[in-house]
């Protein structure tokens, strides 16, 4: 199953090698925001700069994948066919490996069967091709942390091992590390252990805190380092008020529409300019917040509309936006069936005894995508969610096939 994902994504990644060499604004495609900081890095500047012209030191990213591009393009060269070949190399294996935590997770919480269907889906599955093969970005290796921290998690319900515990902790570490959003669901994990453990007699409060140590230890010295660059507490990242701004300043003409954006806006990309990011970010801080007061209605809606895009992968059908877009009709269609499948997968677990073994990923599903819902969604957001949702999908048509062969033959 491993090798089938790495071959398909490796073929997949030669053909896609041009588009990152096309210098349209200096290379923007190459990893975006993303590329920018690990330019800055090889050239000496330190982790800075994630737009179009020098902007001094950054926090909008985490620092761990921009660090693994800024070591490709060291050893195969800037923006060049070889360091765009090694990202997206890393990007199908980390993509692939994804097969192992998720093949143990289905079939600790299912079954095998339900696993090795699993582990052949995900080869072949369009979500986790495109991200690893047609995107310079955190998505592929994003989703196989979260992938690890979802089968860890599991595993240290029942341990008595501190040494799963700290790994746990080094996990959450990572996650933070490669994608803060994904300490979303870490406190309402950590309320299921404990309550998991206390009826089953375990202690839970020394290895939950040994697991916060390593987090804390991990995180850290990515934080002083913010404080040092900035002289302000910024844990991990600084772009949250800007995200919220991009998805509530009254423009729906897309999910993250283009005038309010730096990256997209001369408007905006001056006021970035003007104030730098620190100020900038407070600027969208109160700007965001007057908007959210002064149209609370807007607010809902739009929230609303986002969870569904989440789910369907719906925004729009204006023309214009579906001239800009032209699969979103056809993904709308995948991601809806993803969806009922996803519904039907977690239905079927229940009526099978098996309600306590899926209520973590249950946990995970819903308070996962949680800030993108007051932010704004993409179907790319939701991929640390897709194994589970494929997990789930498998396990649906299988147990759909196997009633209604039992009801054939009875």
């Amino acid at each position: 199953m491993f090798a089938v994902a790495f071959g398909i994504r490796l073929s997949v990644s030669a053909f896609m090698v041009p588009e990152f060499l096309d210098n349209y604004r200096d290379h923007w495609h190459f990893g975006w925001e993303m590329g920018r900081v690990a330019r800055s890095i090889c050239e000496g500047h330190g982790f800075s700069s994630p737009f179009f012209d020098p902007s001094g030191p950054t926090a909008m990213l985490p620092p761990a994948y921009p660090y693994l591009v800024a070591l490709c393009m060291k050893l195969f060269g800037g923006f060049t066919v070889g360091s765009t070949m090694a990202i997206l190399t890393l990007n199908s294996l980390f993509a692939s490996l994804t097969v192992f935590p998720v093949f143990f997770l289905a079939k600790r919480v299912l079954d095998e069967r339900t696993a090795r269907v699993f582990g052949w889906a995900w080869a072949f599955f369009p979500y986790s091709i495109y991200l690893a093969s047609g995107r310079i970005y955190s998505d592929s290796l994003t989703c196989l942390i979260a992938s690890l921290l979802w089968l860890q998690t599991l595993r240290v319900e029942k341990s008595r091992v501190i040494g799963d515990w700290l790994l746990w902790g080094l996990l959450w570490g990572a996650a933070a590390l490669v994608s803060p959003v994904l300490l979303g669901p870490l406190p309402f994990l950590a309320i299921w252990l404990v309550v998991r453990r206390s009826r089953a007699g375990l202690p839970w409060l020394a290895p939950g805190m040994a697991s916060a140590v390593v987090l804390l230890a991990v995180v850290t010295p990515w934080t002083v380092r913010n404080y040092r660059a900035f002289d302000r507490f910024i844990p991990l990242r600084d772009g949250f008020w800007m995200e919220v701004h991009v998805g509530n300043n009254g423009d729906t003409s897309d999910v993250t529409p283009d005038s309010a954006h730096p990256t997209t806006s001369p408007i905006e990309y001056a006021q970035w300019r003007a104030l730098g990011e620190i100020g900038y970010m407070d600027a969208k801080k109160t700007q965001a917040l007057d908007f959210i007061r002064q149209h609370p209605g807007f607010f809902v809606w739009v929230s609303a509309r986002h969870v569904a895009n989440m789910w369907t992968g719906f925004w729009s059908l204006d023309p214009k936006f579906l001239a800009d877009e032209p699969f979103h009709i056809p993904n709308t269609f995948f991601a809806t069936a993803m969806t009922l499948l996803l519904i039907g997968g977690l239905r079927y677990a229940w009526l099978n005894g098996k309600g306590q073994e899926v209520f973590p990923l249950v946990l995970i599903l819903v308070t996962f995508p949680m800030v993108y819902y007051i932010t704004h969604s993409s179907m790319d957001y939701r991929h640390p969610l897709d194994p589970i949702i494929v997990i789930m999908d498998c396990y649906c048509v299988l147990e759909w096939r196997r009633r209604r062969k039992s009801r054939l033959s009875s």
